[in-house]
């Protein structure tokens, strides 16, 4: 019982301490904890169950103080919304630009932009545990990061089905994994019945205008091309050999899309009305334009399914 109190004590005043130097102490209890419960079993013999009980007591609760973050920052929008998806928005302390979804994340401390880190703002908040975006966080703030101390943790999703991965991960970092676990079921079954409802319909011919000065689209495994083919459409450009093909008007104008598809936020300027001076195009003839929220469609989160449901509705109306 004495070495309870001790640990509890313990746990309870490395609360606030920099996390290099909780990682070391976190560490020593494990290591003194594995001794004691050696030591009482060695002593006691196998017939002593209840030294058997304390050693399972004293290792949870280890672990548990070791397992479960309290103060974490996220580094990517996307990052921020799987946090609050798998129920633990909570324990955010600080995040990125542009995390504005949900509501909540707006009203916390911005610690770095797409180019940098702000290391200073980040070592005062004490986070024990940092989640960072492989592909969009500066590869040489995070590296240092990790010379202090902090555990770092990464998320980077490529495909569709990675999405459900990503939460399932995130709830097992932050001690919510059954809440991870539910999400992610419930997000890879609502892409699975989207493909299966519309990957065999009648395919229709879709240009994806990621903008229009300069002319740019999508292909491969950009995000816009990954949700045209799970709605069984057909990307003009899927030949191209990026996924952000830049092509000419004139190979727009050949290729005959039947529905032009773009992301843009309300309020915004009309980028349809670039398109007006091509009527021969059968989606300018049809006016056959559809308009999806540019958040929805590029952060791999629950949303990105939601933006393919709206897409794949909306398409089978054109075909």
């Amino acid at each position: 019982m004495r070495l309870i109190r001790v640990l509890k004590l313990s746990e309870a005043s490395i609360g606030n301490v920099y996390p290099a130097q909780r990682q070391k102490i976190m560490a020593a209890l494990r290591y003194f904890a594995h001794l004691r419960c050696l030591f009482s079993l060695l002593y006691t013999g196998s017939l002593y169950s209840g030294a058997i009980l304390i050693c399972g007591l004293l290792l949870g609760q280890v672990y548990a103080a070791e397992a479960a973050p309290q103060r974490v920052i996220s580094l990517a929008p996307h990052i921020t919304e799987l946090v609050y998806a798998v129920g633990a928005g909570d324990k955010l302390i600080a995040v990125s630009d542009y995390s504005d979804y949900p509501e909540a994340a707006q009203r916390l401390p911005r610690v770095n932009s797409f180019a940098a880190l702000n290391i200073e703002a980040i070592l005062a908040l004490k986070p024990d545990l940092v989640l960072a975006w492989r592909s969009g966080n500066p590869p040489h703030d995070l590296a240092r990061l990790r010379d202090f101390g902090i555990r770092v943790e990464y998320s980077d999703p490529k495909t569709l089905d990675d999405i459900a991965d990503e939460l399932t991960q995130i709830g097992q970092w932050l001690g919510h994994a059954t809440q991870g676990a539910d999400a992610a079921m419930r997000t890879q079954q609502h892409l699975q019945a989207l493909r299966a409802n519309y990957q065999q319909q009648k395919s229709v011919k879709v240009f994806y205008a990621m903008s229009t000065e300069p002319l740019s689209t999508v292909a491969n495994q950009a995000w816009p091309a990954q949700l045209l083919r799970g709605c069984g459409a057909e990307n003009i450009f899927a030949d191209a050999q990026n996924d952000y093909p830049q092509p000419q008007v004139e190979q727009i104008l050949v290729r005959q899309p039947d529905v032009i598809v773009h992301a843009s936020k309300r309020g915004s300027a009309d980028p349809m009305l670039f398109w007006q001076r091509y009527p021969s195009i059968p989606a300018v003839r049809k006016q056959a334009f559809i308009t999806l929220e540019p958040d929805w469609v590029y952060r791999p989160t629950p949303r990105m399914i939601a933006a393919m449901q709206q897409l794949c509705e909306q398409l089978a109306l054109y075909r």
